[in-house]
């Protein structure tokens, strides 16, 4: 398989599938494929996504199509975009690298790559605490390559043992495995004594690689 960013300010990729290579895509991605180029879909369950993680993507209110992938077949060329501006990549993973991809964010994947949707975190909602917000993310595995897409910028960080940083919810793209993920409300100080607007912050722990996104 090929994978080649088109465009800029919306970026788009062009996939290239040799007979029998094939490429797996969350719905409603594709442009365009030519006639050659075989559709089919695969459930997650069919990937390996086990009962508990499916129960608990149904607890938090998942689309029907969001428990099936699409899966193209060579020999031919697929366009996949999710149609936003921002900064598409093309990742690599070595066998058994791990990387949690923020939902909504992943393009495509090749089926030796494994898949999983995982709760990152569960937090309350600042300005309604009985109301529970959950950050979710596409779980993958190694080997093979992935795609996904940032709005905005995406910059990249390598967090050394004992180092971290902190981000806007909104802000995070990718984590490897071994980086931990906190979510946690603050209460800004204010000298004037008015009630300042809670601030929630996603905190990241190394080691590893993080990707963040600016246009949030």
């Amino acid at each position: 398989m090929k994978a080649d960013t088109v465009g800029t300010i919306t970026p788009a990729i062009l996939v290239t599938l040799n007979p029998g290579e094939r490429i797996l895509t969350p719905h409603g991605l594709m442009l365009y494929k030519e006639p050659n180029v075989k559709l089919n879909r695969k459930t997650l369950k069919s990937l390996g996504v086990g009962m508990s993680d499916l129960m608990a993507y149904s607890a938090m209110g998942a689309k029907e199509e969001e428990y099936f992938l699409v899966e193209f077949e060579g020999p031919g060329n697929v366009t996949l975009s999710r149609d936003k501006g921002g900064e598409a990549r093309i990742l690599p993973l070595a066998p058994g690298q791990t990387v949690q991809v923020a939902q909504g964010h992943l393009v495509g994947l090749e089926p030796t790559v494994r898949y999983s949707p995982v709760l990152v975190a569960r937090y309350q909602n600042p300005l309604n605490p009985n109301e529970v917000q959950m950050l979710w993310a596409d779980r993958l595995t190694g080997p093979g390559t992935i795609i996904l897409q940032g709005h905005g910028n995406v910059l990249s960080f390598n967090l050394q043992p004992g180092e971290s940083m902190r981000t806007s919810v909104p802000a995070f793209l990718l984590a490897s495995q071994t980086v931990g993920i906190q979510v946690q409300t603050q209460f800004p100080p204010n000298p004037t004594g008015i009630v300042t607007r809670p601030l929630t912050q996603a905190y990241l722990f190394g080691p590893g690689t993080v990707m963040l996104q600016s246009g949030t």
